[in-house]
C-alpha cells in the first residue's frame, strides 16, 4: 500500500502520499492498516519532517535576498499547512475503535509543532494564509488557532452539549470533536487533544458545569442585546 523508505524528489513528496493518499480514507482502505504499519509511518514522518526543516535551512543559507528567503520560505510553510489541513479532514473519518484514531491526532500534532518551529526560525517571512489555487471555499484551511478563554474541559461540556441538542450535526460525537478541537487553543493550551476533551466529557465536574452555564448566560444576554 505504501512504500516506507520511498526515494522523494523534494522534501515533502513521501509526507504528501502518505497523507493524501495512504491515510485518506476517501483513496485508501484506511482499515487495512496494522499497528505495525501506522507505528512505521509514524517513525518515518518524524524523520521527514526533519528533512523538510534541514532542507529549508540549506535551501536559505546561500540566499542574501530577503525576497528570495521570503519566497522559499512561504513555499515551505504553505505546503506545510495544506498538509495539516488533510490530516485533519483524515482524522475526522476515522472510525473510533482504530488505532488510526490515534495515529492520526499524532501526526496533525507533529505537522502543528513543525509549522510552529518553523514560524519560530523565520517568523519575519511567514505569512499565516495558505495559497492553493485546488482548494474550493468548501474546503477552509486554518489560518491560525482560536483561543478560548475557557477550559478544556468546559469547551467539552459545550460541545457535548450542541451535539446532544441535535445544533450540530455529525455522524458521532468524535466527529464533532476531531473536526472542531484542532482548530482551538485556550490560555494554557496551544494543543488540545480532541480525544482527551472527548473523554473530559464522561466525567463532568460541577464547576466546569458552572462556568460553561455562566458563559452561555453571558452569550444570551449579549444576543438579548441585539
Amino acid at each position: 500500500m505504501y512504500n516506507i523508505d520511498k526515494k522523494q524528489g523534494y522534501p515533502y513528496a513521501w509526507l504528501d502520499e502518505i497523507i493524501e493518499v495512504t491515510l485518506n480514507p476517501e483513496k485508501t482502505s484506511v482499515s487495512e492498516l496494522g499497528i505495525q504499519q501506522l507505528s512505521a509511518i509514524e517513525n518515518k514522518f518524524d524523520q521527514e519532517l526533519q528533512t523538510v526543516l534541514k532542507d529549508l535551512k540549506s535551501s536559505t543559507f546561500y540566499q542574501f535576498s530577503s525576497k528570495k528567503i521570503k519566497a522559499t520560505v512561504t513555499h515551505y510553510y504553505d505546503a506545510l499547512r495544506l498538509l495539516e489541513q488533510q490530516a485533519m479532514q483524515n482524522l475526522a473519518g476515522y472510525a473510533d475503535n482504530h488505532p488510526l484514531a490515534a495515529t492520526g491526532e499524532n501526526l496533525v500534532l507533529k505537522l502543528q509543532n513543525t509549522g510552529a518551529a518553523l514560524k519560530k526560525r523565520y517568523g519575519k517571512y511567514v505569512e499565516d494564509k495558505v495559497a492553493d489555487d485546488h482548494h474550493t471555499p468548501t474546503q477552509p484551511i486554518a489560518i491560525s488557532k482560536i483561543r478560548c478563554k475557557l477550559s478544556v474541559d468546559q469547551i467539552g461540556i459545550i460541545l457535548k452539549a450542541a451535539d446532544d441538542a441535535k445544533l450540530i450535526i455529525a455522524s458521532s460525537i468524535s466527529v464533532i470533536f476531531r473536526s472542531i478541537v484542532p482548530f482551538l487553543s485556550t490560555e494554557n493550551m496551544k494543543n488540545i487533544s480532541w480525544n482527551s476533551m472527548r473523554k473530559s466529557t464522561y466525567h463532568i465536574e460541577q464547576m466546569d458545569k458552572d462556568a460553561a452555564i455562566a458563559t452561555l448566560e453571558k452569550l444570551i444576554l449579549i444576543i438579548k442585546g441585539y
